[in-house]
């Protein structure tokens, strides 16, 4: 026990309580901040009991210092003083309970309580959190993973069996296991996996699992039969491995080498089943993937002017500076002669391969020691990307190779995409970024708005501003263009600002209209937000506009809010000071804290539009979309569904009580003028929208 307390007679009260109530206490007493500091830095009592009132260190300052250093320890106010208004105030604080010192027989109950509900906690987050883990490993994991109850019901496939099979989770589940097996494995599974599992515990071995369409995939599979403390076989899991890969491998394993021998880079085969392999990972996690077919300019000359093992010397000296250039996962070959190759995976976009060539270039621009004498070497690039350029290893080999001789045509040492277009993209995205400049600076850019309706009657509450670009020759550029090239740049802060101060100042305009009042609700990026400077651009604008604080909410996903938690909650405390209010967008896509989310100053949680437009197929995401809506009237913050565009979606939301909405079913974006004419009829129906 820790004592935060200044009377040691009140410590000897408080001491008697305990062991009348069956206590055997050790204690330490402190009375400043400094010795709780060293306290709870040395050692971690089970409880604290703090007097409310002291000289030097009050409770408050206590109570807080405890949940920093000792979060999980139980804290008691044990005081005289503590008035009823204060004892609430200090349980929102986050005290566990208060005892006055006049009423001690409730210490040694309070204690036990405190301890009890402690290790309650404990033991369940520990059992959450090994839950969430292995939840988490099942659905990543590329394996096939089912379980089945004691009859070989399925009550649980994971995401890769049910990508497999093109099944939902809900429709998966209540089949027999046998089924998603083909013909001649599934007699093998019952008659004989499943028995010899309930027999002996496991059972592994070779089958087949039917996917989709009707193909017939190989697995090594392995059966184990779980036991309850009475020896009775609970469930049934399943863990299978495709084995589609092994088996062409041992296949080809008679007569191919992986290695070209002269570099000890990869030759083509190995190229090849490395670029399979791309293309399975691309497939499931939709990030494009690349290939480089690179080729030395003039190599005959090498040979011609140096001795004969000087050309082997240099093709494994570049081979080394080729595999220094590339990221760690991307695999460099060597397709023969003076020609290699470069697969690059898990691209954010495919003009990524155009800063790996750079790379390469880079790396190239050094001389080679070659027999004493310095030698300058430069390549041809060509590049095809997968699926645009080919989504076999045949035809995106022969595709960058001939993108390479259009280099080599144009005057080599240079690169090309396989698509001109690419080429041309790659150097548009520069382009892209320059003009937006230009376009801040010429204030061409526009904010329209979607209005934010109540589900209960079409009410407009609110408007979402979002940015739109007119180009002055291209016409309408999307967002989805546009946005990513700021956020990639220093453009997004400007931008943003842009945003805040003139959506502030139109909303402000309406309300002088009488079209009001009306909530303002505005995208925040994770740059924007970490700026340092961004709260004060929140001041200007308001300021700038005389919009009213509580009618401005800044939208924050939860990536922002998860990221740097410090300084993120002392951003979000000077904004709340401000009287702005705070609205967590796309939740439900992140991977936040629950109980972190809840002590913040949340006021509302966006339901993002990938949930509601499947909340239809009543599986996963309906669950989801229902328990957004339940999290967040538990906590008392408003629930806006983003993207709702059908009835059925909309019945949905308003048959499990969802407050707000917004999306093309009511109105998409609209310009100022043509907002103004909506908020004027006030509500909006479907049918109007």
């Amino acid at each position: 026990m820790l004592f935060v307390e200044d009377s040691e007679g009140d410590i000897a009260l408080a001491l008697r309580a305990l062991e009348q109530s069956g206590f055997e206490v050790s204690w330490e007493q402190v009375e400043l901040e400094e010795d709780m500091r060293r306290v709870l830095g040395s050692s971690m009592p089970q409880a604290i009991l703090s007097d409310f009132s002291m000289p030097g260190f009050d409770g408050v300052q206590a109570l807080r210092l405890a949940k920093e250093l000792a979060p999980g320890v139980p804290f008691i106010f044990l005081s005289g003083t503590i008035g009823e208004e204060r004892a609430i105030e200090a349980i929102r604080l986050g005290a566990t309970d208060y005892v006055l010192k006049n009423n001690l027989q409730r210490l040694g109950t309070t204690v036990r309580r405190a301890l009890s509900e402690t290790a309650e906690r404990q033991r369940v987050r520990v059992a959450e959190e090994e839950r969430e883990r292995l939840v988490q490993v099942l659905e990543a994991t590329s394996d096939f993973v089912c379980m089945t109850d004691p009859f070989g019901t399925i009550i649980y496939l994971n995401a890769a069996w049910r990508s497999l099979t093109g099944v939902t989770e809900a429709r998966g589940t209540g089949r027999r296991v046998g089924e998603f097996h083909s013909t001649w494995a599934r007699e093998l599974i019952e008659n004989e996996g499943m028995r010899a599992a309930a027999r002996s515990g496991v059972w592994n071995g070779e089958a087949a699992l039917q996917g989709a369409g009707g193909t017939e995939v190989p697995v090594s599979e392995v059966i184990i039969a779980h036991r309850g403390p009475d020896g009775e076989i609970r469930f049934f899991s399943t863990i299978a491995r495709d084995m589609r890969e092994r088996k062409a491998y041992e296949a080809r394993l008679q007569y191919l080498a992986n290695y070209d021998s002269l570099t000890g880079l990869p030759n083509r085969d190995l190229l090849r089943d490395r670029t399979l392999q791309a293309i399975a990972h691309t497939r499931r996690a939709g990030r494009p993937a690349g290939l480089l077919v690179l080729n030395l300019d003039r190599f005959k000359l090498v040979n011609e002017t140096f001795s004969h093992g000087a050309g082997d010397t240099l093709l494994r000296m570049v081979g080394e500076r080729l595999r220094s250039a590339v990221r760690e996962g991307d695999t460099v070959a060597r397709l023969g002669a003076d020609a290699f190759a470069a697969l690059a995976t898990d691209l954010a976009r495919p003009d990524d391969l155009l800063v790996l060539a750079r790379k390469i270039r880079e790396a190239m621009l050094t001389p080679f020691a070659l027999e004493g004498r310095d030698l300058h070497l430069t390549m041809s690039m060509g590049a095809s990307v997968y699926p645009r350029d080919g989504e076999e290893f045949d035809i995106l080999l022969r595709n960058a190779d001939a993108a390479m001789h259009r280099v080599k045509t144009d005057g080599r040492n240079g690169f090309q995409f396989y698509a001109a277009s690419m080429t041309q993209q790659a150097a548009d995205r520069v382009e892209l970024e320059n003009e937006l400049r230009e376009a801040l600076e010429k204030q061409e850019l526009e904010v329209h708005y979607q209005p934010q309706v109540t589900l209960a009657d079409g009410y407009i509450v609110g408007v979402e501003a979002l940015m739109r670009w007119n180009h002055r020759s291209r016409g309408w550029i999307p967002p989805v263009q546009f946005i990513p090239v700021a956020e990639d740049s220093d453009l997004i802060q400007p931008l943003g600002e842009f945003a805040l101060a003139e959506s502030c100042r139109q909303v402000q305009s309406w309300s002088k209209a009488s079209l009001g009042p009306l909530r303002l609700a505005v995208n925040v990026s994770a740059r924007q937000f970490r700026d340092p400077r961004f709260v004060e651009a929140v001041e200007r604008a308001l300021q700038a506009s005389g919009l009213k604080p509580g009618n401005l909410e800044l939208e924050l996903t939860e990536g922002v809010l998860v990221e740097s938690r410090d300084y993120t909650v002392a951003v979000l405390s000077r904004l709340t000071e401000l009287g702005v209010q705070i609205a967590v967008d796309d939740f439900g896509t992140g991977y936040s804290s629950l109980s972190y989310l809840s002590r913040l100053p949340i006021d509302c949680l966006k339901i993002d539009r990938s949930f509601i437009s499947r909340t239809h197929e009543r599986g996963a995401d309906a669950a989801i979309t229902q328990a957004v809506i339940s999290l967040a009237h538990s906590l008392g913050v408003r629930v806006i569904a983003e993207g709702v565009e059908t009835l059925e979606q909309l019945e949905f939301l308003r048959m499990h009580r969802c407050d707000q909405a917004q999306g093309f079913l009511f109105s998409k974006a609209v310009q100022p003028g043509t907002m103004a004419q909506l908020l004027e009829v006030g509500s909006l129906t479907p049918d109007s929208g």
